[in-house]
């Protein structure tokens, strides 16, 4: 009896995140718990190209709840997590000719050097969304340059990425693509 109770229950499960995944591929605004169940949609596309990384960097602050359900939930479990180690991005001011600028950047002061990091280690980059790719550029800079992990052994994941992202700006895995600006119940700020 039970195993038929968990059996529906799952059966209930794959449903919902179909509606799910039909649902945001062309919302502006995404709850926690849509983007739980979108991280599960992620999880599962890199299960079927049966990738699982050795670290996972998590491009904050928008891909650190990612990283962790990725981490402990999907990828990994809470007694046998993939690290996780975070790249805060934080803005920084140039002037430019005449025109002041505003470029993002990781900040070196706050990141990890994880240990045991090879040649040969798989790193996944997370974040929530993509609207340009100039974040994740640098955080895959960071990456190469700073933690010398060849290019060839990152993969990028992404819940919703822009429709005008270049193609070679798109991400590895992603659950959805949109037109639209899209906004997360937890960024969200009040003014």
């Amino acid at each position: 009896m039970v195993y038929r109770e968990k059996k529906v229950g799952e059966i209930r499960q794959i449903e919902l995140l179909k509606k799910l995944q039909d649902t945001v591929l062309d919302r502006e605004h995404i709850s926690v718990n849509e983007e739980f169940l979108m991280t599960r949609l992620l999880a599962e596309k890199l299960q079927d190209a049966k990738y699982k990384p050795d670290v996972i960097f998590a491009v904050c602050p928008g891909g650190a709840m990612i990283a962790e359900w990725l981490s402990r939930r999907f990828l990994g479990n809470r007694l046998a997590p993939i690290p996780v180690l975070l790249l805060n991005m934080v803005p920084h001011q140039k002037k430019e000719s005449t025109i002041e600028m505003i470029h993002i950047g990781v900040d070196e002061n706050w990141v990890a050097k994880p240990p045991g990091l090879s040649n040969d280690s798989k790193v996944l980059v997370v974040n929530d969304i993509s609207r340009t790719s100039h974040t994740m550029d640098k955080a895959i800079s960071y990456v190469i340059s700073s933690l010398q992990v060849p290019i060839q052994n990152i993969q990028t994941a992404i819940l919703i990425c822009s429709k005008q992202l270049p193609i070679d700006a798109k991400p590895t895995y992603y659950v959805a693509m949109t037109s639209k600006h899209v906004h997360f119940d937890w960024k969200t700020y009040d003014q």
